[in-house]
């Protein structure tokens, strides 16, 4: 059981990293000091709460693939 709390974990980073990048809208009012690429809203409760889900999923496939459930 431990096997897929690390397969869990590491496709869970995987997963968050890969979604950061998709939604992010640059400001276009940027005040001095602040950096022109920096997003208006991280979404980032929002990726981390999607990425579980879809981990979960991953996971959950590759439970079915090691006990060749089906």
């Amino acid at each position: 059981m431990l096997d897929f709390l690390v397969i869990y974990l590491i496709l869970w980073w995987l997963v968050f990293f890969v979604m950061l990048p998709f939604g992010v809208e640059r400001d276009q009012d940027v005040s001095f000091g602040n950096d022109p690429g920096a997003p208006k809203k991280s979404l980032v409760k929002k990726k981390a709460i999607i990425s579980s889900f879809v981990t979960l999923i991953l996971t959950l496939v590759a439970i079915v693939i090691k006990h060749e459930i089906f």
